[in-house]
């Protein structure tokens, strides 16, 4: 494809998904209600198609290519997951494209199926809570190009979005058992393990005490990064990330400025959402945890994403402030403010900048 019709692929993928999720909300609520799921679910074709058809489109496709072949070629399930780096469910994965499949593409293809349909899935659980157009829209501008690149952090990402639901509802084993089956595919996700115990409480002083601990420790991971860095890829396990050189003195506003949006945005309605009783409300402190993580990004190329399992929530967040706004003026102007921050995100993170090297387009071979 050229730039231009790239261009115009990707803008489709977010903009049309995003209103087809929206439609069909709309139709849940009238006479058309039996076309809804249909819509809903159709309009989960669209990424899943995208991005599981295309072929060397991000800087580490020939990566997970190469991957693929050296786990398949000499076939050891149980050395590979013992003996390499490579998280259980990842290798499984790929064993079982190779014993169905026989071929690279499907890793992708698959890949790509579990993500979106755990994503759209995770949405839906919330339908009630939340703007489901909001939170499609916000979903596909953020983490659509990324996990072209990112596959396993993308896949461990949306199990651990389906986590939420079960963390609210205070269902403990159901929570825990879907963060482990996250940290299957990427080990990293196993740092959302104590959100639940973050979010849930038994009184107002205690959860008040749990956001500021969780905060302070937040910040003192960052100070304290290098000791704890060193001290985590001293296991076996997690060698593999020891390359990674940590360095102080660059940190910058850079990061804050672009966000400051968002945050206003939610700050702003902390207090409405609360007073709704949309249990939403109740995550917010883990968008912030992940803003304070994102740091990470400033000490280190690639470790800085393990703030995506945190600053993913922004997704139910926002899309539950639209959602529980009263007034018809501050539906909208909330609405128009999202979708304009976001796209103007994606075009300048994206489409300028062609961050995760997703321009052009090319179809599978």
């Amino acid at each position: 494809m050229s730039y231009f019709q790239t261009y115009f692929l990707y803008y489709f993928v977010v903009i049309i998904t995003s209103v087809l999720v929206a439609s069909a909300r709309g139709l849940s609520q009238s006479r058309f209600r039996n076309f809804s799921k249909p819509v809903f679910w159709f309009a989960m074709l669209i990424p899943i198609i995208i991005s599981g058809f295309r072929y060397g489109i991000g800087v580490d496709y020939f990566n997970y290519e190469r991957m693929y072949f050296r786990l398949t070629d000499n076939p050891d399930i149980i050395g590979d997951i013992v003996h390499t780096r490579y998280e259980p469910g990842w290798i499984v994965l790929n064993y079982l494209v190779k014993i169905i499949f026989d071929d690279v593409k499907y890793v992708f293809i698959i890949s790509s199926l579990i993500i979106w349909t755990i994503h759209f899935k995770a949405i839906y659980n919330h339908r009630s809570k939340i703007s489901i157009g909001i939170a499609t829209l916000i979903i596909f501008s953020t983490l659509f190009n990324p996990s072209f690149n990112i596959i396993r952090l993308s896949v461990a990402a949306s199990i651990v979005m389906l986590a939420v639901k079960p963390m609210l509802d205070k269902r403990p084993w159901k929570f825990l058992i879907i963060i482990l089956f996250a940290g299957s595919f990427h080990y990293t996700s196993l740092v959302f393990l104590p959100a639940y115990w973050i979010v849930n409480s038994k009184n107002a002083n205690v959860g008040l005490a749990k956001r500021t601990i969780s905060v302070l420790l937040a910040v003192l991971l960052i100070i304290l990064a290098q000791p704890i860095v060193s001290f985590i890829t001293s296991f076996e396990i997690f060698s593999a990330y020891s390359h990674y050189q940590l360095t102080y003195g660059n940190f910058g506003i850079g990061m804050i400025v672009l966000k400051l949006p968002v945050i206003v945005i939610i700050l702003l309605n902390l207090k409405k959402l609360k007073l709704s009783q949309n249990k939403i409300y109740q995550i917010s402190i883990l968008y912030f945890i992940g803003v304070i993580l994102k740091f990470f990004g400033y000490l280190a190329d690639y470790v800085g994403r393990i703030a995506t399992y945190f600053e993913i929530m922004q997704v139910f967040i926002l899309a539950a402030i639209v959602k529980v706004q009263t007034n018809k003026y501050e539906k909208l102007l909330y609405t128009t403010l999202i979708i304009l921050y976001f796209l103007g995100w994606y075009t300048f993170e994206i489409i300028i900048n062609n961050g995760h090297k997703t321009i052009p387009y090319m179809w599978i071979k």
